[in-house]
């Protein structure tokens, strides 16, 4: 008997290849593969971390180059979001849940999400003091967390 979290799954998937027939593209298995791995993860995971998980969960080997398409393609999609925490490696997270950003900790690499209500205005604000319409933004910080200091 699958739980709610496979549910809500398969829900997200199938809504998915719907967007993607849509447009007239063809869905893989190797995404879903890809997908499915995004989804129940609680961490930023690089395209490595992801053919890694696939292969230790599934059984299933997908090449880093596959993994690295299907990113950008899920990028361009606006289904997953980037993270460049200063190491040269993207980490990915499936873009699902309300506007955060992040904090890193430049020593160990920890990632930690945050939302604050009062920076999210002021963003606002400071766009509309200077005659800007803000569509989108990516706020990080970096400096060094509790275990590191």
């Amino acid at each position: 008997m699958e739980n709610n979290q496979e549910v809500a799954f398969n829900i997200f998937l199938k809504n998915f290849k719907k967007q993607v027939s849509k447009i007239g593209l063809k869905n893989s298995i190797q995404k879903d593969y890809i997908l499915k791995v995004l989804y129940f993860s609680k961490r930023h995971l690089t395209a490595e971390d992801i053919s890694n998980e696939i292969k230790t969960i599934y059984n299933v080997s997908i090449g880093i180059a596959t993994v690295y398409r299907a990113m950008k393609f899920f990028h361009d999609m606006k289904l997953v979001n980037q993270l460049d925490i200063g190491d040269g490696i993207l980490r990915y997270e499936l873009n699902l849940s309300d506007h955060h950003d992040h904090l890193i900790c430049t020593s160990c690499g920890t990632i930690i999400e945050f939302t604050d209500d009062l920076i999210e205005l002021n963003q606002i604000k400071i766009a509309s003091k200077n005659n800007f319409i803000l569509k989108e933004h990516v706020m990080t910080i970096y400096g060094l967390c509790e275990r590191c200091q």
